[in-house]
């Protein structure tokens, strides 16, 4: 008798093992892994994204520590420009030296503007609250924040040299540094939002 059950359990477990699998477990299985399949690509898009602003980070502390240099150059130049004297030799490279730091100047408010539309980009691409995403705003609002600031004291700055540009006959180079600076000065500004904007939106 005690082979017999033995020998029905068998049975039972064998046909058990032997029964496929419900429709419903099925679909289970295959939701499972689709959830783990999505879960993995938005840990993977995070990732990227957050190395995409990391990128737009260092850019942005490169170009706000050259505004500290930009400064300093525009002293330089404009002690050149403040040493000229009506009827006598003008420095005979200072207008050259004036047009390379604008020509730098353009350059920079490009980049400017680029940085900007990238920033307007990343932030399309991220739908709302990302936790994992706040350490790499937090570092680009501080980015923005230094590129801004450093925008702003430069322009400060350049406001008081237009009348001694144009005193010393460099009309062209005045309107190129004053052009220049209000586009910075304006995109500095945007930069600056964008990036507070898209913290406040990932927290």
């Amino acid at each position: 008798m005690v082979r017999a059950l033995s020998a029905a359990l068998l049975l039972a477990a064998s046909a058990s093992a032997a029964t496929p699998a419900s429709f419903e477990s099925i679909v289970d299985g295959v939701r499972a892994q689709v959830q783990a399949l999505r879960a993995d690509s938005a840990k993977a898009a995070a990732a990227n994204l957050g190395a995409q602003l990391d990128n737009l980070t260092w850019g942005l502390q490169d170009a706000a520590q050259n505004f500290d240099q930009r400064r300093n150059d525009l002293r330089m130049l404009m002690s050149r420009v403040d040493a000229f004297v009506p009827g006598r030799p003008q420095d005979p490279s200072l207008g050259w030296d004036l047009q390379l730091f604008t020509q730098g100047l353009d350059t920079a408010a490009q980049n400017a503007r680029y940085r900007l539309g990238d920033l307007s980009t990343l932030s399309s691409q991220i739908p709302g609250k990302d936790p994992s995403l706040a350490a790499s705003a937090q570092r680009l609002a501080d980015a923005a924040s230094a590129f801004q600031s450093g925008v702003h004291w430069f322009v400060f700055d350049e406001g008081f040299d237009t009348a001694d540009l144009e005193r010393a006959g460099y009309f062209q180079q005045e309107m190129d540094l004053d052009r220049d600076s209000r586009d910075l000065d304006q995109s500095s500004q945007a930069l600056l939002g964008a990036a507070q904007a898209l913290l406040a939106k990932v927290r």
